[in-house]
């Protein structure tokens, strides 16, 4: 699991670089992509495909943190059960069907606990 992980970290670190050296926004791939409709939708596999997508591009996003020296996101706290009631929440609202994973992700971490290593 954990090297799955890593190969995950890489790649996701990977194509934030090419994404955003390519794009003036953000660009998402695969399970970043999907929306809350998609999610009340999905098999037990699926949402764990789209939580390790959060987990790995949260990873990535740390690194990228972390080579500028600033404050890291608290990934302890990043608990699959903390994304799953995260998005529950969010995609509860029939409103939000069209809202993407990585739109759930991208404003839990705006606001998520950091730390200074």
């Amino acid at each position: 699991m954990a090297c799955i992980l890593r190969k995950l970290q890489i790649y996701v670190a990977f194509t934030l670089f090419v994404c955003s050296a390519n794009a003036a926004e953000w660009a998402t791939i695969g399970a970043g992509n999907a929306t809350c409709e998609n999610w009340n939708r999905a098999t037990a596999n699926t949402k764990t495909e789209i939580l390790s997508w959060m987990a790995g591009f949260s990873s990535a996003e740390n690194l990228h943190l972390a080579t500028e020296g600033r404050p890291e996101f608290r990934l302890e706290l990043l608990t699959y059960d903390y994304l799953r009631h995260e998005i529950d929440s969010t995609c509860s609202d029939s409103k939000s069907k069209n809202e993407r994973m990585s739109s759930i992700l991208f404003r839990l971490l705006a606001k998520f606990p950091t730390v200074k290593k």
